[in-house]
């Protein structure tokens, strides 16, 4: 993370200032030095936290997060361990630009926190390296790769104690030409392996989660690279300044909208492998635990989306009673979107804005911008897929509401229920209820469902639920409220 966030300061750098990539000399080498540095407080600058030197064939850009702390006055902290961190740019014959760093990483920091208790926190990574291909062209990453060794943070306060660790990361970034005319597709994957935590608190269960590994997956298809690059060369300088003139207010809404829509698609999944929770009631686990974020382009009819999904669910023996375990599902799955937003209208409303307001400043138009980003004023929740299986049932439903976030009796409803082994699931809370008398009203109700159900070609039964005014329901047809 840390190499990323540094190669990302180079990068804007270099995306200010290209002029930079010409010969390797001493005049260069300042002139990269004044570009990493320009937009930095004048106190920061003197502190030559960050110098570049020219090196053979490349720069050497150092970065001495020593003295920028020292900057920072924090008088109740000490920092330790810190040494500065290396990054190597070497400009390539086509224009680009190689950059390299391999290091390792291990500072502490002890001092104070506002309500008194002393705290201690050490991180460190070993073998870290990172390489990658920067285009100024586009002010971005064409190519990277990066891999470490263990990652582990220890934070100590008063009776607290966190500590969490991965045995190593590995990550790569490529990047094609996108369909979509000067724009730019990139994706990025990787794995952080054999994840581990452990947490102690005051009068709490100590418990430790596990998983073999943290894979990720990203993808953003549509970047309009030069325009966000424009964008950034404008507000880096801006950065400097207490109250922007009307005129450079103007100019920054301009190249604001010129970037729209900045992407035209982003998709993201994280995935825990064998997750696990150690505590003193026993194991709890997952075989899988994914999650996923999607957005489609930033409109007039947006969708942001968020995704769950686990298998093999286990928990130790005795925590449910053993009819209740089957009930546990060996695999679950929700999608959950926000649909039908108007971000071109909201970006709109948003550059007729005055110049910022003070923080908790209210305005007149926060209302407008609210109401801008719902079309018709109404909201859309959909739910692609929402499923649940086990030995004795197979659930599974999707559709969408929509309705007036101020008027919350003024909605529809459109859902489709699919069920596969209804009788075995029935059946089953039918033996449930020889000891638990009160499910046999919910075991009435399934027979009144299943009732009133169409059976679809695969054998499974199909229930369509609509309600058009938030009052009134039917299901299949047929009037239930």
């Amino acid at each position: 993370m840390r190499t990323k966030i540094i190669a990302g300061s180079v990068l804007i750098a270099l995306a200010v200032n290209p002029a930079t990539a010409a010969d390797i000399n001493a005049q260069g080498a300042a002139a990269l030095q004044e570009s990493l540095t320009g937009f930095l407080p004048e106190q920061v600058k003197k502190s030559d936290f960050l110098t570049v030197t020219p090196a053979g064939d490349r720069y050497e850009i150092s970065y001495d997060f020593g003295k920028l702390i020292g900057t920072l006055g924090l008088k109740d902290f000490t920092v330790a361990g810190l040494t500065p961190f290396i990054m190597a740019a070497s400009p390539l014959d086509n224009g680009q630009w190689k950059l390299n760093s391999d290091s390792d990483v291990n500072f502490s920091v002890s001092g104070k926190l506002p309500d008194g208790k002393e705290t201690d926190v050490t991180y460190s990574v070993t073998d870290m390296v990172f390489s990658g291909i920067f285009d100024p062209a586009i002010a971005f990453m064409r190519s990277a790769e990066a891999t470490s060794g263990p990652i582990r943070m220890v934070s100590k306060s008063g009776e607290e104690e966190l500590e969490a660790s991965f045995a190593g990361m590995n990550y790569t970034l490529a990047s094609v030409d996108s369909k979509t005319a000067g724009a730019v597709d990139f994706s990025g994957k990787g794995s952080f392996k054999n994840f581990y935590e452990r947490i102690v608190a005051p009068e709490t269960p100590e418990f430790e989660v596990r998983s073999e590994s943290l894979d990720f997956d990203v993808g953003v298809e549509g970047v309009t690279a030069t325009r966000i690059r424009d964008l950034m060369s404008f507000i880096l300088p801006l950065i400097k300044k207490d109250k922007p003139s009307p005129e450079e207010i103007a100019r920054l809404k301009e190249l604001f909208r010129d970037a729209m829509p900045f992407f035209t698609s982003l998709s993201e999944k994280l995935t825990f492998n064998e997750f696990k929770v150690v505590s003193p009631f026993g194991d709890f686990g997952l075989g899988k635990l994914d999650y996923m974020l999607t957005m489609t382009e930033p409109n007039a009819s947006a969708r942001i989306g968020i995704g769950a999904r686990i298998e093999n669910v286990s928990a130790p023996s005795g925590i449910l009673p053993e009819a209740y375990e089957q009930l546990v599902p060996d695999l679950a799955e929700i999608e959950i979107g926000l649909a039908d937003l108007n971000i071109s209208r909201f970006i709109d409303v948003l550059m007729e804005q005055d110049a910022p307001r003070p923080a908790n400043a209210k305005d007149p138009k926060d209302d407008e911008l609210t109401q801008a980003v719902l079309n018709d004023g109404q909201l859309t929740i959909d739910f692609p897929k929402i499923l649940a299986k086990s030995s004795i049932y197979d659930v599974e439903a999707s559709g969408k509401v929509k309705g007036y976030p101020d008027q919350k009796d003024r909605y529809s409803l459109e859902a489709t229920i699919l069920a596969g082994d209804f009788d075995k699931l029935i059946k089953h809370v039918q033996e449930m209820a020889k000891d638990d008398p009160d499910l046999n009203q919910t075991s009435l109700l399934m027979m009144m469902a299943k009732g009133i159900a169409k059976t679809e070609p695969d054998g499974r039964l199909r229930w369509d639920v609509r309600s058009a005014d938030g009052k009134s329901l039917t299901v299949n047809g047929q009037v239930l409220q």
